[in-house]
């Protein structure tokens, strides 16, 4: 697991988390992989290029599941840096020998169309050059529910988590052997 905040449990005990709530999941299912949580509050695509050849060689993972980019949103950054940054992670990745599940996010409209359409539009357009299973929505049936959101109005609860993982499980599903 490769993300920000909303891969980290920001906000909430790591247990409620989406990672943790994944790793019980894969056990429950009897699949035989060990959820390995490199995320950072916080992180950008840019931190993200700077630990993955670290994280990669520490971990050896089988699958990277890359949730980057929230936060280059949220800042305002120039989406075709953010969209070098997760090609160099998602290459780099891949060189390591591990399957990627890239897992796209959405930011609000309020950044204009031309900004949310082009943000949301680099996932897919990096799935499509990477042959790269997507989640499209990371925070999809979450976003914009007070109910699944904590007080500062961005992290998901652990109601939220857990509907997140829903999201990303049939994507994920199909990169897992037994």
């Amino acid at each position: 697991m490769y993300g920000d905040s909303l891969s980290a449990a920001y906000g909430i005990p790591q247990h409620q988390g989406w990672a943790a709530q994944l790793q019980k999941k894969l056990q429950d299912e009897h699949y035989p992989y060990e959820v390995v949580n490199a995320s950072i509050s916080g992180e950008t695509t840019s931190g993200g290029v700077t630990r993955i050849a670290t994280v990669l060689k520490q971990t050896k993972p089988k699958i990277v599941i890359l949730a980057l980019g929230a936060n280059d949103g949220l800042r305002g950054l120039p989406i075709q840096e953010m969209t070098a940054n997760l090609d160099t992670i998602i290459t780099q990745s891949k060189k390591s020998g591990a399957k990627l599940l890239l897992i796209g996010m959405r930011i609000p409209p309020n950044y204009g169309p031309q900004y949310t359409q082009s943000f949301s539009h680099s996932y897919q357009q990096l799935s499509h050059k990477h042959q790269a299973k997507l989640v499209p929505f990371m925070l999809d049936k979450v976003a914009a529910r007070p109910e699944l959101i904590q007080q500062d109005g961005l992290h998901p609860n652990a109601r939220g988590q857990a509907i997140i993982l829903e999201n990303i499980w049939p994507k994920l599903r199909l990169l897992l052997k037994k």
